[in-house]
């Protein structure tokens, strides 16, 4: 029988109250961004704590600090420095047998308005 745990990196806006309670009704850890900003013991703490033998990454690129960089939809101030994620990630992989990496809602938002603005012009 497989036993599945999860843990909250870098998250600092649930968008709704019922999300906040059920991560409270299922004990899922949470860990800020000042948590990890210097090192990751915080998550290989937690990672022998459940005695995980095999790791799936899900990063959501709304924890990304908008300050460094917008790339994804949310915007909350004081975000994951790029540097910090990837290290986190590779960390995590150097503990544990990565099973798994998705990555979620990436939105090039200058991309698209530069697109949107270059359609405009009378270019050919």
């Amino acid at each position: 029988m497989y036993s599945i745990k999860l843990l909250f990196v870098g998250l600092r806006n649930w968008e709704r109250e019922e999300i906040k309670e059920r991560q409270k009704q299922y004990g899922i850890k949470h860990l800020t961004p000042k948590d990890v900003a210097r090192n990751s013991d915080a998550i290989k703490t937690w990672l022998k704590s459940c005695k995980a033998s095999k790791v799936v990454i899900h990063f959501d690129m709304d924890v990304l600090d908008p300050a460094e960089i917008i790339a994804a939809v949310g915007t909350d101030p004081d975000g994951m420095k790029i540097e910090e994620v990837i290290r986190v990630i590779k960390d995590i992989a150097a503990e544990k047998e990565l099973v798994g990496l998705t990555i979620a809602e990436p939105m090039p938002r200058t991309a698209i308005r530069i697109k949107n603005m270059l359609h405009q012009l009378p270019l050919l």
